[in-house]
Formats: C-alpha cells, structure tokens, sequence
C-alpha cells in the first residue's frame, strides 16, 4: 500500500479527530517552519532547509558571489558586502525563509550562521580548496628552500673558507699537495 499525505488523517483519525487539511497544517507549522532546527541541525549537520534543492544551489550562488566580491573588497570585507549589498544574499534569505535585522546584531548573527553553512559537507569541497594564487605558491616554496638551504649556506661558506685557507698555504710554498693510497689528497710541509 503506497502511503501518501491522505493517510496521516486516516492514522490519526479515530485517536485526535483531525481532518486532512488539519493534519497537513499541523506538519507545515510544526515540521516545515523556520525553528531552531531550520538553519541548523545538531552536532554541525545540515538544518532542514538544507534539503531544498533550490536553496542549495542560490546557496552555491552566494559562495561564487563571495569570491567575486573578494577580488573587488578583500577578504576582510567580504562577509560585510555579502550582509548589506548584495543581491544575491538577500534573493537567498527570502527564498529561504530567514530573518535578519539591518542591524549589527543581524549582522553578526549572518555571520554565524555563515560560517556554520561553509563548514557544512555539502559545501566544503567547494570553498575549502580555494584558489592558490602563484605568489602564494612561490612564498611558500621558498619558505621551504630557506629551511633547506640554510644549513647548505652555513656548510658552503665553511668549505669555502677551509679551500681558501688552503690555497693560501699552497701559494706560500711551504706546504704540497699529496695522494695517499686511496686517492685522497691532503697537505704535508715541506722539509727544509
């Protein structure tokens, strides 16, 4: 038997005396409504306008806004010209059912709650990889050579310094070059 909306008055019929009409009114009001599970659900899990397609994707159409506006503002500013200026937020707050006063509070609330949106599985993938600019992948190989390339430096500059001593004992005639039987070269004084 395929269950639909018309049974839920036959369920509960005899018990509360409700009507179908009744019955669906109730689950708009009780189910359906903006409540404190409607942005949010527990433990960072989506609310329950989150299963909306169509707020999913004006949702999306933030997030794209946001890295727009990130170019124009920076992103310090951003989440402030998403609250009061732009167009496509406030399309996705009246679409979704939400209330925010023009207020700092209202502000700080939208704040909030985005940043608890971002985090959700739905969006993370889309957000969470950024754009790495290539000045942010230059800086941070770099960093990466400085780490090692410092203990080479500091070995570089002893060699060098050690081949220079050297060459100066070569030059001033008193020292000669040998080859022991493995091959390896050292100084010996000359005698007198």
């Amino acid at each position: 038997m395929k269950k639909t909306w018309k049974l839920l008055p036959q369920i509960f019929g005899d018990q509360f005396k409700i009507t179908e009409r009744e019955a669906i009114k109730i689950l708009q009001e009780n189910i359906y409504r903006p409540s404190y599970n409607w942005k949010h659900g527990i433990d960072k899990t989506a609310g329950i306008m989150w299963r909306d397609e169509y707020i999913k994707e004006l949702f999306k159409l933030v997030l794209i806004d946001e890295d727009i506006l990130v170019k124009k503002v920076g992103r310090k500013k951003v989440q402030k010209e998403l609250f009061w200026r732009s167009h496509v937020f406030k399309d996705f707050v009246i679409i979704g059912g939400l209330n925010y006063k023009r207020s700092n509070s209202g502000y700080l609330a939208f704040k909030n709650d985005y940043a608890k949106w971002k985090q959700l599985k739905i969006f993370k993938p889309s957000w969470k990889k950024g754009k790495i600019t290539h000045n942010k992948i230059l800086k941070r190989i770099r960093a990466a050579n400085k780490k090692i390339d410092a203990p080479q430096a500091a070995e570089s500059k002893l060699r060098s310094a050690g081949l220079e001593y050297t060459k100066k004992l070569l030059e001033s005639g008193e020292y000669e070059k040998i080859k022991d039987m493995q091959g390896n070269i050292s100084l010996r004084k000359i005698p007198k």
